[in-house]
């Protein structure tokens, strides 16, 4: 069955969907993106994408609807796509300024271009999450000094690459430094590592873009859990000479890193915070589709 995706307030076949070759986020990739994921039809902190979408989109001069017309555009497009009690969904929102105005080279007015997908997922297998992550550490580095590093932009040109580099290297994952050589962040996640029951993962000026997953774990599973966190420049020494690392985003959630640049990290598997956090990662899931279940919220 073709899939269905909403562009600019409509739900049409993907078939039918048609955007400008003027678009500016063709053109140029100037525009954002959120990528979630959804559990029974339930989108997990979805109010949190989209109010980094709306910050982010405001840094851009992008008009966009209201975050509620956004979220309603979301859930019927899950819901036109029969997934609205699948087990896993991933959800991609799109958003550029519109077509650009030949005469002036800038967006031309008229509104933005809204795109959304939906379609199955199908996470990791339980045993990639017992052995964890493989990483390398790529060629490509974030700039900590552009603006753009903090935006989940359509030009996600550097991590494309890092991503490319690791499976020609026949690995699961980049690691990416900034041109001050400290670690950033992974080819689309968050990184963090322990060391004595405390959580260390780069801050914010390290150049990452701030994760959803990343900062519920920094703000609700580890005080939960009585850890320690702390927002630093890492090291790349920091992170080989950890006791434990790990990786964040919407759709793999918590993933063990275990090995990085063939160094093993800690015992080389998943240690014992990061089982913990996994675990109460799935637990704060489960207990939203319960309260979901409760209230008449889509």
């Amino acid at each position: 069955m073709e899939a269905v995706v909403y562009l600019n307030g409509a739900l049409v076949p993907l078939s039918q969907a048609r955007i400008s070759p003027m678009d500016y986020g063709f053109l140029y990739g100037y525009g954002l993106f959120e990528t979630m994921r959804a559990y029974k039809g339930y989108v997990f902190r979805v109010e949190k994408h989209l109010a980094r979408l709306e910050r982010a989109a405001r840094a851009l001069n992008i008009d966009l609807d209201s975050l509620a017309t956004l979220e309603k555009a979301i859930y019927d497009t899950l819901e036109a796509n029969h997934l609205s009690n699948a087990s896993s969904a991933r959800i991609r929102l799109s958003v550029s300024p519109g077509q650009e105005d030949l005469a002036s080279g800038s967006p031309a007015k008229g509104g933005p271009t809204v795109f959304i997908t939906a379609k199955s997922y199908t996470p990791p297998s339980p045993d990639v999450y017992r052995r964890g992550f493989v990483a390398m550490v790529s060629r490509v580095h974030r700039s900590p000094r552009s603006p753009a590093s903090a935006l989940k932009s359509l030009s996600a040109l550097d991590i494309l690459l890092a991503r490319q580099e690791a499976a020609s290297y026949g690995v699961d994952h980049a690691i990416l430094l900034n041109e001050d050589d400290l670690v950033a962040e992974g080819s689309s996640s968050n990184v963090f590592y322990v060391n004595d029951r405390t959580l260390f993962t780069p801050a914010e000026h390290s150049g990452i873009l701030r994760g959803v997953t990343r900062d519920v774990v920094l703000n609700e599973l580890a005080p939960s859990l009585e850890l320690g966190t702390k927002e630093v420049d890492v090291a790349l020494s920091d992170l080989l000479e950890a006791e434990e690392a790990f990786l964040t985003n919407s759709m793999i959630e918590i993933m063990p890193l275990t090995i990085v640049a063939d160094r093993r990290i800690g015992t080389g598997r998943p240690g014992p915070v990061t089982r913990r956090l996994m675990k109460a990662y799935q637990e704060l899931v489960e207990q939203s589709l319960i309260r979901r279940e409760g209230t008449d919220t889509p």
